[in-house]
């Protein structure tokens, strides 16, 4: 409300400047608008350029952050999905392996037994 309150001030007193009249309706004090007209619409241009430049400069790195976040984000799932592919291969390598070593196992026991009887001897 006090933001909108300043907007519609300031937008009195430009009108008012902008007639040639003075500003007693837009700050309750009476001004000799004439006079200071040039010199108070080329500091009001400088004000508002400023604060033009500042909000493009904010708004540009936010974007600017905005797109790294999000050029991040896409590098980290990617990287996600990599360690997903990875685990079910080394999951899927497993399985293969304990395949293998319960095939193997008669012949392990066979050896076991062999170094037994060989001991015994």
């Amino acid at each position: 409300n006090e933001y909108k309150s300043y907007l519609r001030t300031m937008q009195d007193i430009s009108d008012a400047i902008s007639d040639n009249n003075d500003v007693s309706s837009a700050t309750g004090t009476t001004i000799d608008v004439s006079e200071e007209n040039s010199n108070l619409k080329r500091v009001s241009h400088k004000l508002f350029d400023k604060l033009s430049d500042y909000i493009q400069t904010e708004l540009s790195g936010t974007k600017d952050t905005y797109a790294l976040l999000q050029e991040m984000n896409e590098l980290t799932s990617d990287q996600y999905k990599n360690l997903e592919h990875s685990t079910h291969q080394i999951k899927d390598n497993l399985k293969d392996l304990e395949i293998k070593y319960k095939l193997l196992l008669p012949y392990l026991e066979q050896i076991n037994q062999i170094g037994s009887a060989q001991g015994i001897l």
